[in-house]
This record gives structure tokens, sequence and C-alpha cells, in this order.
């Protein structure tokens, strides 16, 4: 009996101390994970207000190239625009371009803004007051608007419009 247990002790103690070595081996890694829903991504959050300031100005500027920068427009680019049937990238770049032309001041508020982020997809919602000058009358235009931008190679586009009239209430 003493010679089953000596060869079974022998094992025990090598299983120990080559499994314990194994461990020793491996590198702790510890990964920072996020929360899309709850992480609210402050520095994505700015990025994506200059954005929007950029856009704004360039529109201000009458600057269509730059305006039209701001879009990422493929396949997947959707808009909706004051209850009409959707359109896609190229309706929406001839209108951007049509509404550049158009005007001769621009000016905007943005009002209850919100941008919410989830890691590279975020979504801009707003009532805005839009007053574009068209033959030298302001028009003042009160819209919900909604944004969604994607990062596309570490730069914030947009892919969808949305903007609805807002009726406003006194």
């Amino acid at each position: 009996m003493k010679t089953i247990k000596l060869p079974l002790l022998i094992i025990m103690i090598c299983y120990c101390i080559f499994s314990c070595k194994d461990e020793e081996k491996k590198p702790e890694t510890t990964t920072k994970t996020t929360n899309p829903i709850t992480e609210t991504y402050p520095e994505a959050q700015h990025e994506i207000k200059q954005v929007l300031d950029s856009l704004f100005t360039s529109i201000k500027n009458k600057d269509v190239d730059q305006l039209l920068s701001f879009h990422l427009y493929n396949d997947k680019f959707t808009e909706f625009r004051g209850g009409l049937p959707r359109t896609n990238a190229k309706e929406n770049e001839a209108y951007e371009r049509q509404l550049i032309e158009s005007i001769s001041a621009f000016e905007y508020k943005l009002n209850d803004l919100k941008i919410n982020v989830f890691e590279d997809v975020a979504i801009v919602t707003c009532n805005a007051n839009l007053i574009p000058t068209i033959n030298d009358k302001a028009v003042p235009l009160w819209r919900q608007i909604t944004l969604v931008f994607v990062k596309y190679h570490n730069t914030w586009k947009i892919t969808h419009e949305h903007l609805s009239p807002l009726q406003q209430v006194d």
C-alpha cells in the first residue's frame, strides 16, 4: 500500500507545481468595459458639438463644399424632411446645394440640444429656430431636428437627417 501512495503523492506534487507555474505565466489582463447605454462619452459629445457648430457656420458662410463634407453620402444615407417621403444621399446633396444658393444670410439657435453617443454612433436632437434670409426676407423656420452621426475614419459624419415642423406655443 505504501508503494501505491508514494507514486500518487509524487504525481500530485508534480501536478501542483506545474499547474502553479502555468498560472504564473499567464499575464493578468484587465479590460475596461464600457456600457454604451449608460456611458456618456463626453469627448465624443464635444467633438459632435464642434461638428454642429462648423456645419451651421458653413451655411452662414455659404460654403457648400464644407457643408457637404459633414455628410457620409452613401447607400445608407437617408433623410426625412417636412413630412415628405424619405430621400437619399443624392437628393439630400441637391437640396443642400439649393439651400446655399437660395440664402443671402442665415441665423440659428439650437434649443434643448441633446447629444447621445453610443460608442461610434450618436443621435443628436434639438428644437431649432432656423432663420434663413431669402430674397431679402428673414424666414423663421421652427424645426425639430434629429441627426444620426457615425464615426467614420475617426471623424463624425451625418448619415441620417430628420427635420419636422415644430409648433410654437406662446
